[in-house]
């Protein structure tokens, strides 16, 4: 039964022809239609879609007008943490609702915090601490960190050393480097010098980063790559030949059991190409979403999100819950890229190494700084 006589409107904010474009942007347009898609007894429901050119200005006026003059009930991906940001700040002003799928840094579910934003595929603070933790745990005892002077980079940073130092391991260096950097050229030349175990990018152009350490033998001089935020199609795009053996730190990936294998499936059929963790996380959050709309009969943003937040996520790809900061709950996994020989088929890049529960990959709450957690 439909809620109302006016379309739901939903509206996929990304980068749509950008250096993010290729895992979030028309991809998420196509997700979010395919949770459309479930909810047909809700009435009309429209996708709105428009590009932010990786600006935070331009992201966060975007939605401000969605909200105001459109009448967009929720806003969805917002790649890149400092549009996401941006966003979150139009979000909590006006009460509305958005699901960022392509941004995580802390501060989203920590002083930027609303009712109304959710955190969905992933964090910075997972990604870091589960490859910190895994590399240790592995014997890698002294790093050399390259960070990208980004919300994205300040969040993997403080997480990573903190990990770091909580266990002695040694720092030999830590070094930042501008947004969207192309040429790691003297920075990866700096980090063979340290000698460090563990060469972590945290951020940057990863095809060009991971390129480019081949070409200086940083993993064939012993050192272990590392990038705790890479998307599945910046491996591809680096080429297996060059990614092989690295550690990434994921929610989900399209290969990793029935229930994900068959929702690529039906998202390649119309793309052509494998869904990225921002593409999944971009569907299940609309999907509950529109659940929640069905459940409560109602578009309030305040009736709609307690719905959210009580509810569990369930669905093809996602498995969790939603916390009292936003940030959806859920395990994580350590994956290895895998080598050209291990490769059966297109999109075939990882291989699960490990599965991290929810307990202890996601942050703690106590000592939030997000205003709805009280400890």
């Amino acid at each position: 039964m439909a809620v109302a006589a006016e379309p739901i409107r939903i509206g996929v904010l990304s980068d749509m022809s950008g250096v993010f474009s290729d895992f979030s942007g028309p991809g998420s347009v196509v997700a979010a239609q395919m949770a459309a898609e479930e909810f047909k007894d809700l009435g009309p429901i429209e996708i709105l879609r428009a590009d932010h050119l990786n600006k935070s200005d331009v992201g966060a006026a975007i939605a401000r007008r969605w909200f105001d003059v459109d009448k967009v009930d929720i806003i969805a991906d917002t790649i890149g943490s400092a549009v996401g940001l941006a966003v979150a700040a139009v979000v909590r002003e006006k009460g509305k609702v958005a699901i960022f799928s392509g941004a995580g840094a802390n501060d989203l579910f920590g002083v930027a915090c609303s009712k109304g934003g959710f955190v969905w595929a992933f964090n910075a603070y997972s990604n870091a601490h589960v490859i910190a933790s895994a590399l240790m745990d592995k014997g890698f005892k002294s790093w050399y960190l390259i960070s990208q002077q980004s919300a994205w980079g300040r969040s993997t940073e403080e997480t990573m050393l903190a990990d770091l130092n909580s266990r002695d391991a040694r720092v030999a260096g830590v070094v930042r480097i501008p947004i969207l950097t192309e040429d790691f050229t003297s920075f990866l030349t700096t980090a063979q010098a340290s000698r460090a175990d563990v060469v972590a990018i945290l951020g940057g152009v990863v095809a060009n980063q991971v390129k480019q350490a081949t070409e200086f033998g940083v993993r064939q001089g012993g050192q272990q790559l590392t990038n705790p935020m890479i998307w599945e199609h910046q491996v591809f795009g680096a080429g297996l030949e060059n990614a092989q053996g690295m550690y990434v730190a994921a929610p989900t990936y399209w290969d990793l059991d029935e229930g994900t294998r068959e929702w690529a499936k039906a998202f390649s059929k119309r793309t052509g190409y494998a869904p990225s963790m921002t593409h999944m996380g971009t569907y299940s959050g609309v999907r509950h979403f529109l659940q929640a709309v069905r459940k409560t009969g109602s578009r309030d943003p305040s009736v709609v999100t307690e719905e959210m937040r009580r509810t569990p996520v369930e669905d093809a790809t996602t498995h969790g819950t939603i916390r009292p900061d936003g940030l959806v709950s859920r395990d994580y996994y350590l994956f290895q890229v895998k080598s050209p020989a291990e490769s059966k088929q297109p999109w075939d890049i990882y291989k699960a190494i490990k599965k991290i529960s929810s307990a202890d990959a996601m942050p703690p709450l106590k000592g939030s700084a997000c205003p709805l957690v009280h400890d």
